[in-house]
């Protein structure tokens, strides 16, 4: 597997008298930056990162909702539900195409209007130190010859994690038994502890664990080697035809105005610049890559046809 509307008008009380609300206005209330997992978790940890450069660039308040349930499912039906008057966004992940796919959710990724990818990382899995498989190989053929079953924690139900956790199984050869929770913090604390033997997550959800030798990264699913975690090795470098990336934006319900999505591209554009941020995504494991326009629509469309179809196979 290599696998816009009108801006928000209000009519004044009165004969025949109507005021059009200017963009130059917005905003004029908080924003609520929707998080559909718990605090802690990467998702989570992209947001508060962007959030200070965020707020200065567009002039206004951002209150960061954590809606945790569901693999995303929770957090995303609220937000695809708010209004599209930009005081409502989300942050964008494969999670939105693989619930579709799972058909566990309401809404079509299509009901989001895509405003920026930010950040772009691998998936890795990494296992506890305990249990004694040094790298792929030794585990791989543990699990073959014994014919083990690897408990993997994922960050819920039908999110990406689990998806790709699955999908990783199936391209190695081996069984998986997958253990959704509701942030990777809790996946992460449950494998330290011996509950779980691994989780499949993001650099920036293990990296500490990995740190504290707690976990073991053995793979990831990137096409080269992700910058915090330089000694686990690609699956593609391990001899398997498998690349996959996770992503991480901002996205809000559809219709809202050409006006308010620029005045956001615009804001994104200078937060990706702040030296602060740049140094958050480097720590964080995760590349600055972003996207607007028609370029992110293309890359939107793609990737979800790409995980979706990983995702009906769950159904």
């Amino acid at each position: 597997m290599k696998r816009t509307i009108s801006l928000l008008t209000t009519a004044a009380v009165g004969i025949g008298f109507a005021v059009s609300v200017s963009a130059n206005d917005y905003p004029t209330r908080n924003i609520e930056y929707v998080v559909p997992w718990n605090a802690g978790g990467g998702a989570d940890n992209v947001v508060r990162a962007l959030q200070p450069s965020l707020e200065e660039a567009l002039g206004g308040t951002i209150v960061v909702r954590n809606l945790s349930g569901g693999g995303g499912a929770v957090g995303y039906s609220r937000a695809v539900s708010a209004k599209p008057d930009g005081y409502t966004v989300t942050i964008p992940t494969n999670a939105v195409f693989t619930l579709e796919g799972l058909g566990n959710v309401g809404f079509s990724y299509t009901d989001f209007e895509y405003i920026a990818r930010v950040l772009v990382e691998p998936y890795v899995l990494a296992v506890r130190s305990s249990g004694g498989w040094e790298n792929l190989d030794a585990l791989v053929e543990a699990l073959q010859e014994e014919g083990q079953v690897l408990k993997v924690g994922a960050s819920g139900v039908g999110s990406s994690t689990h998806v790709m956790a699955v999908a990783l199984a199936e391209e190695l050869g081996v069984e998986f038994e997958v253990v959704p929770y509701d942030s990777g913090a809790n996946a992460v604390s449950a494998a330290m502890g011996d509950h779980i033997d691994a989780v499949v997550l993001n650099p920036s959800e293990v990296i500490s664990a990995i740190d504290s030798g707690r976990l073991i990264a053995i793979v990831t699913t990137g096409d080269e080697r992700s910058g915090v975690l330089e000694d686990a090795p690609t699956m593609l470098e391990s001899g398997y035809d498998f690349s996959v990336a996770q992503w991480r934006g901002i996205a809000a319900p559809k219709g809202i105005s050409q006006e308010v999505e620029d005045q956001w591209v615009e804001a994104v554009k200078q937060a990706v610049d702040n030296p602060q941020f740049q140094e958050a995504a480097r720590n964080m494991g995760s590349d600055i890559m972003p996207l607007y326009g028609d370029e992110l629509d293309a890359f939107v469309e793609s990737t979800a046809e790409l995980m979706i179809s990983e995702a009906e196979k769950l159904r």
